[in-house]
């Protein structure tokens, strides 16, 4: 039964590691006590939390900076004044 429910919930997916990547990863897992699926879905879970919080952060930027719209382009005149 709990079988069952468990690939109900979980999609399996195929990867491909380099060698030194794989060897690292079993180590971590034996380290943690956990599976190597396991440490892979945390870490997968940790990556994307951190890409999201980095784009929200981003995000709290968007329209504070004034200036003229060809900032990027005149940005040594805008800064310095030459």
């Amino acid at each position: 039964m709990c079988i069952i429910a468990l690939m109900a919930t979980h999609v399996r997916k195929n990867i491909t590691l380099p060698r030194s990547l794989d060897e690292r990863l079993r180590k971590a897992a034996r380290k943690r006590g956990t599976t190597q699926s396991g440490l892979i879905v945390h870490l997968v879970e940790t990556g994307l939390a951190a890409e999201a919080g980095q784009i929200d952060r981003l995000r709290n930027f968007v329209g504070v900076i004034q200036g003229p719209s060809d900032l990027s382009e005149t940005i040594d005149e805008t800064v310095y004044g030459d």
